[in-house]
């Protein structure tokens, strides 16, 4: 179905080929929609708990030394930063998600489909903040970081498209909400494309270009509505 139409109700695939079924609708059984959203919290929590564990526990050689363990504790520190920033992203990709899956009457497969490449790249994420927080004077391992996230801000777009060209929404989008939306899912965009070559001139710049970028695009963004 075109963007603009009206949904289609549950009733219309009961006689369909359980095989050849195109939408899995929220209402009527709604098996195939939970699995769907119950799947993507599960990843978005295992990924969170990957973070949390790659940190590891302090290690020190004198375990009876106050002043050894808390060295050993400060020398986590850019891990443990890391992990604060992964967190805080993965936070906002979950609760994004989570707040659009609220305004969908169903499903395509082809919506499926980007949703679990959405979902590999959230899975890569403890990866990425491994690498930010081992190496987080490298510029490498901020631009990792930074072009993941804004594979992952760019699909989260590709989502809002597919939803709308496939007619998932609850009530279609308007000209207006559309642009709106797309321009909600690019707000981190400029703030990681920007960092990839600030990095190369300060890595602590270039994770502050990632938060600054997302609040002003934010705002700007905001006015529009």
């Amino acid at each position: 179905m075109s963007s603009g139409g009206h949904a289609e109700s549950p009733t219309e695939d009961v006689d369909t080929d359980p095989w050849e079924r195109r939408f899995y609708y929220r209402d009527g059984d709604g098996t195939g929609f939970d699995r769907v959203v119950f799947f993507s919290d599960a990843v978005f929590a295992i990924a969170l708990t990957l973070m949390a564990v790659e940190i590891g526990i302090p290690e020190t050689p004198d375990s009876a030394s106050p002043s050894a363990l808390w060295s050993a504790i400060v020398d986590k520190g850019p891990a443990l930063l890391a992990y604060l920033v992964a967190f805080f992203w993965v936070a906002v990709y979950w609760r994004a998600n989570h707040r659009f899956t609220g305004t969908l009457n169903r499903m395509s497969g082809r919506y499926i489909g980007v949703v679990l490449v959405f979902l590999a790249l959230i899975a890569l994420l403890p990866f990425t903040a491994s690498m930010l927080g081992e190496y987080p004077n490298n510029p490498v391992a901020v631009v990792v970081f930074a072009v993941f996230a804004a594979v992952i801000s760019s699909l989260e777009v590709v989502l809002i498209l597919v939803a709308d060209r496939d007619g998932l929404f609850l009530r279609p989008l308007t000209a207006g909400e559309r642009r709106y939306r797309v321009l909600g899912a690019c707000t981190p965009l400029p703030g990681f494309l920007l960092s990839i070559p600030v990095a190369f001139a300060s890595t602590t710049l270039a994770v502050v270009c990632w938060f600054a970028g997302s609040v002003l695009f934010g705002w700007a963004t905001s006015k529009l509505k």
